[in-house]
C-alpha cells in the first residue's frame, strides 16, 4: 500500500511540474519573500540616516493648505542652521527637537531589531510571516487545481477504473500537496538566506547596542509554524473541491474565505461582545494565532499557540477525512468542464 502511494504521488508530482501554474506561484512566493528582506533593509537605511521621522502636521505650519510633511531627526538635532526647516515657526522647531531627543535615547536599539529583520537568522522568521500568509492563498489555488483538473477534464473515472484506489489517489494527492509545501517553503529560505548575505554586506557592521537577538532555533520554529499552518487550509480547498467537484469552486471559496472571515470577525466582534468566543474556533484566526500574526483583529486578543493547534488539528482531521469520505461514497462523474 505504501508503495502504491508513493507511486501515486510520483506520478502527481510528474503531471503538476509539467504545469507553469506550480511555478508561477513558486515565483511570487519568492518575490514576496525578497520584498519583506529588501523591505525591512531600506527601512534600516532610512532609520540609520534620518534618525527617525516626525511627521509636521498642516495645523503646524505656517502656510495654510499645506499637506503634512516630515522632518528628520538628525537635521533638528545637527545644530546646523542650513539644515534646519525654514517653513515652521520657531517654537514648532524646538517641540520637535525636543521629541527627536526623546526618541534618540532608543534609537540605537531601535536601529538593531531593524538591523536583525533583515538579516540572518532574524530574516528568516520576519520573512516567512509574509510568505506563511501567501502561502495560504497560493496553496489554495494549487490545491483546487490538483485535485479538480480530473474532474473537469474527465479523467478521473478512467484513472479509478484501472485499479487506482480511491483512498490512495487522494491520499498521495494530500501527501504531494503537503510535501510541495515544505519545499515551497525551503526553497523560498533559501531565497532569503542569499539576500539576507548580500543586504547585510551592503549595510556593514551591526549596530552596536543589545536586544533580542534570534536565533537559528528561532528560525527553525518559524520554517515549522509555517508548514503546519498551511496544512489545514489544504484540508479546507481539498474538502471544497471534492464536494463541489471543480477546482474553480475550490479556488473561489479558499481564497474567499481568508479574506470572509477576518472582515466578518472584525465586524461582528465589535457589535457582540459574545462573538469573541466564537471567534477563536475559526481557522484563519487559529492561524495567526499559532504563527503569532498579527490576525487583522484590533482590539482582540488571539487563541494561545495550545488552543491554536488543537483547533488547526481538529479542523485538518475533520475537513480532511469528511472529503475522503465523500470522495469514497460518490460516484464519478464525466468530465465537468469547469476544472
Amino acid at each position: 500500500m505504501i508503495g502504491h502511494i508513493a507511486n501515486l504521488g510520483l506520478w502527481e508530482w510528474f503531471k503538476l511540474r509539467r504545469r507553469w501554474m506550480m511555478w508561477i506561484l513558486l515565483v511570487f512566493a519568492i518575490l514576496f519573500a525578497q520584498l519583506a528582506v529588501w523591505g525591512s533593509f531600506f527601512s534600516y537605511q532610512n532609520l540609520r540616516d534620518t534618525g527617525g521621522e516626525l511627521t509636521v502636521p498642516a495645523t503646524l505650519q505656517q502656510q495654510q493648505g499645506r499637506v503634512p510633511r516630515t522632518v528628520r531627526c538628525n537635521d533638528l538635532l545637527s545644530g546646523d542652521p542650513a539644515r534646519q526647516p525654514t517653513d515652521l515657526d520657531a517654537q514648532v522647531t524646538a517641540g520637535l527637537a525636543a521629541q527627536c531627543r526623546a526618541q534618540a535615547a532608543t534609537l540605537p536599539a531601535r536601529m538593531s531589531r531593524a538591523y536583525g529583520n533583515f538579516t540572518l537568522p532574524g530574516s528568516i522568521p520576519n520573512a516567512l510571516g509574509t510568505v506563511q500568509t501567501l502561502g495560504l492563498i497560493l496553496m489554495a489555488i494549487l490545491t483546487a487545481s490538483a485535485i479538480g483538473i480530473d474532474y473537469g477534464a474527465g479523467t478521473l473515472r478512467s484513472v479509478l477504473t484501472q485499479g487506482t484506489g480511491r483512498w490512495p489517489y487522494l491520499t498521495a494527492k494530500f501527501l504531494t500537496l503537503a510535501m510541495l509545501t515544505a519545499l515551497g517553503l525551503l526553497v523560498a529560505v533559501a531565497s532569503i538566506a542569499l539576500s539576507s548575505t548580500i543586504a547585510g554586506n551592503l549595510a556593514g557592521a551591526a549596530p552596536d547596542a543589545a536586544g533580542v537577538v534570534a536565533t537559528w532555533s528561532d528560525a527553525g520554529i518559524a520554517l515549522w509554524k509555517a508548514w503546519v499552518s498551511i496544512l489545514p487550509y489544504i484540508a479546507l480547498t481539498a474538502f471544497v473541491t471534492v464536494l463541489a467537484r471543480s477546482s474553480a469552486a475550490g479556488m473561489a471559496i479558499g481564497l474567499g474565505y481568508y479574506f470572509a472571515e477576518q472582515l466578518i470577525v472584525a465586524l461582528l466582534t465589535n457589535f457582540f461582545s459574545w462573538f469573541q468566543n466564537v471567534a477563536d474556533y475559526l481557522l484563519v484566526r487559529n492561524i495567526s494565532g499559532w504563527t503569532g500574526g498579527a490576525g487583522g483583529f484590533p482590539g482582540t486578543v488571539l487563541p494561545d499557540q495550545t488552543h491554536a493547534i488543537v483547533v488547526l488539528a481538529v479542523y485538518t482531521l475533520a475537513l480532511g477525512g469528511i472529503a475522503f469520505w465523500l470522495f469514497e461514497r460518490r460516484d464519478v462523474q464525466g468530465a465537468t468542464g469547469g476544472g
